[in-house]
């Protein structure tokens, strides 16, 4: 193996301005399995290629899911203030598990999922959508992350799993926080001390929501194991769905080829993000990976027993779109890595799609002449080893007159909880339970 580069610093600002320059180069010198640095003096492996990625997703005897195979980890070498940890550390749900005990809780998320199709969710993110839009609409100018990205999904998923306004706030502030491995450690007391009450709450309370499902399935969750899997689900869900929705608007404002073509109805919304994440997905290096045993690359290189093996789907995606690109500018293609591969694909990456597809209807309906309110090489990126978003976008458009009364969303800094648990009947749908809280958070009640 060649080694005139150094690993590849995933926490450099530098990498985040031109990731995929820096993956192609990375590439060429060390093949399809690159060394990185995942934060200083912790080193792992990144893999960039399609079809490796997915032959060793599916090869469940040779690669483990379970952070606790971590040689570093293992060997102490790891402090317990590490920045990874709140991602990379092991939790007691389907993520880190393999095998029959994945199959078992899996099986428990997927049916908890269920009652809520992509359908339901969509109509659902439109009516918040058009709120959301009403707080700023007549300014002109607008803060999408913080003022629409961030929050639609956020309001979605706090009545699918049945939170009352703080605590979904709380949680999504400490997860944002985890994602980017600023004081993790707290980020992650956090989020476990927001969901052990709501649990708390729901077993009193039990409604028809995710989190009561979760509770009373078949499978037999703990009460820590319902905590995880919520930490899994809404994790996933919000995170993800926020980048996935300003990538895609960014996308959508700075490629002409792509917005000519949904401007002439050539492209569906629906569509046009489907080529957004041959670009630029939302999770580029995750999740992760550990091999059983030593496991020889291509060209000679090998990986040792214990090494993270971080999903480079950023990588791959962009790689094979460049190799084929005259087939995939030809039709909609859907097999780009985004959402995972084999066993441990995204279960809700429908619900995902749903809310990021209405959520760029409402913003093209509602606000013309939509465009980016700064130059694109202005726009500044998260420093997460594990995904590629934002730090913001701001936007100018066509002012235009609200449809009803509301208020920008912001975030919260609640260190403690203090909202007052409602009752939650399990024959009330998630449209009305929601579409209440929403009025209540945009008119800052």
């Amino acid at each position: 193996m060649a080694t005139g580069h150094p690993p590849l610093e995933l926490y450099d600002p530098g990498f985040h301005a031109d990731h995929h320059a820096a993956y192609a180069r990375m590439r060429k010198e060390h093949g399809p399995v690159i060394p990185v640095m995942l934060e200083p003096g912790v080193e792992g492996r990144l893999v960039v290629d399609y079809a490796l990625i997915t032959a060793w997703c599916r090869d469940e005897r040779t690669f483990s899911r379970d952070a606790r195979r971590w040689r570093d980890w293992r060997e102490g070498r790891i402090p317990d203030d590490s920045s990874l940890l709140g991602m990379m550390g092991h939790r007691p749900n389907a993520l880190f598990s393999d095998g029959e005990a994945h199959r078992r809780v899996r099986r428990a998320m997927v049916d908890s999922l269920s009652p809520f199709e992509p359908g339901r969710v969509g109509a659902e993110a439109r009516s918040v959508a058009e709120r959301l839009v009403d707080g700023f609409c007549a300014r002109g100018e607008a803060e999408l992350m913080e003022e629409f990205a961030r929050p639609l999904p956020l309001l979605v998923m706090n009545g699918m799993f049945g939170m009352d306004h703080e605590s979904g706030r709380r949680f999504f502030t400490a997860l944002r926080d985890m994602w980017d491995g600023v004081d993790a450690e707290r980020a992650n007391a956090e989020l476990e001390r927001v969901l052990s009450a709501h649990i708390d709450r729901k077993r009193t309370h039990p409604g028809d929501d995710i989190t009561s499902t979760l509770m009373r399935h078949r499978a037999g969750l703990s009460d820590e194991e319902v905590l995880q899997h919520l930490v899994l689900m809404v994790g996933a869900g919000h995170e993800p769905s926020a980048a996935l929705l300003s990538n895609s608007v960014r996308v959508l404002l700075t490629d002409r080829a792509l917005g000519d073509d949904l401007a002439g109805a050539r492209t569906g919304i629906d569509e046009a993000i489907e080529r957004v994440m041959w670009s630029a997905p939302p999770v580029t290096n995750y999740p992760v990976m550990y091999p059983v045993r030593d496991v020889e690359v291509p060209g000679g290189a090998v990986v040792p027993e214990g090494t993270p093996v971080l999903l480079g789907f950023a990588a791959a995606n962009r790689l094979l779109a460049e190799e084929y690109a005259d087939r995939l500018d030809d039709a909609p293609n859907r097999a780009h890595l985004a959402w995972g591969v084999g066993a441990h694909r995204c279960p809700a990456k429908d619900i995902a799609t749903a809310i990021a597809v209405a959520g760029i209807e409402v913003l093209i309906r509602r606000l013309p002449g939509l465009r980016l309110g700064v130059a694109p090489d202005e726009l500044s990126w998260r420093i997460s080893p594990f995904a590629h978003a934002l730090t913001r976008l701001p936007v100018a458009f066509t002012p235009q007159a609200p449809e009803e009364e509301g208020t920008p969303w912001t975030p919260s800094d609640s260190a403690q909880e203090t909202s007052t648990p409602r009752r939650q009947s399990s024959e009330k749908p998630v449209q009305s339970s929601l579409s209440s809280f929403l009025v209540r958070l945009l008119r800052g009640r």
